[in-house]
């Protein structure tokens, strides 16, 4: 929000005119408010090998990233050039090898993971597509530029909580949300629906089924698994 010589960054200006006509018992109140919100809608998450085996929150900070458009292009463009690449590099790897053979990466660390999947081997998915559903963690340095530590294609998790912030944040700062022209995520659910039935085989007869897969209330994704499944209209398997 600020820069190092404590100057308000512009997209952040109205922002900060908010804030200074609320009290900080205020925002104290606020901030509790969205806690026991986060509780009572059951947006809980278990942590692994916690012996205490309490749930716990995704915390939300009420205090929001804003990201101003022109940056959040620039991010969307890279993202989709970047996922649109490992769907490419997964296609090779498993048939041609081309990325191996031409020495780009070497085989050991490709061949030699527990994670490759040798029954893969030969296979092309529908449509070619290998990772549906992408969770890119991104960090903003100290020079102002983004970088991924990494990408989660496997079993990504945690857009329920960004969906489920997004409206506790339209309830806490009604007026505020909408002076802003905010980027709408509430149709993810919708898209996530119709990128699932385009993984059906090109032989599947009918409209394909589509259920979201569960290992159960134990996991510490159940929450999502339930959210995304109410959202979409389908079964919790």
């Amino acid at each position: 929000m600020f820069t190092p010589e404590g100057k308000v960054r512009p997209h952040y200006e109205e922002f900060n005119v908010f804030l200074s006509k609320v009290s900080n018992k205020k925002m104290n109140q606020l901030q509790f408010s969205a806690n026991k919100a986060q509780k009572a809608m059951g947006m809980t998450f278990n942590v692994y090998h916690d012996n205490q085996g309490l749930e716990k929150i995704l915390h939300l900070d009420i205090i929001p990233r804003i990201i101003p458009n022109s940056e959040w292009r620039k991010l969307e463009a890279g993202l989709k050039q970047r996922i649109f690449a490992l769907n490419l590099f997964l296609q090779d790897i498993y048939n041609e090898q081309k990325i191996l053979k031409d020495g780009i990466i070497p085989s050991d660390l490709i061949l030699g993971s527990k994670d490759y999947l040798k029954p893969c081997i030969g296979l092309t998915p529908p449509k070619g597509i290998w990772c549906h559903i992408t969770g890119t963690d991104l960090v903003k340095d100290k020079d102002g530029e983004y970088y991924i530590l990494e990408d989660n294609l496997r079993c990504p998790s945690g857009v329920s909580y960004m969906l489920e912030n997004r409206e506790a944040m339209l309830r806490l700062f009604p007026g505020l949300c909408s002076d802003h022209r905010l980027a709408p995520v509430g149709h993810y659910p919708e898209e996530l629906l119709e990128t699932l039935k385009e993984a059906a085989p090109p032989n599947c007869k009918g409209a394909p089924r589509v259920a979201i897969l569960t290992p159960g209330h134990f996991n510490s994704a159940y929450y999502e698994h339930c959210f995304l499944a109410d959202e979409m209209g389908v079964e919790v398997v």
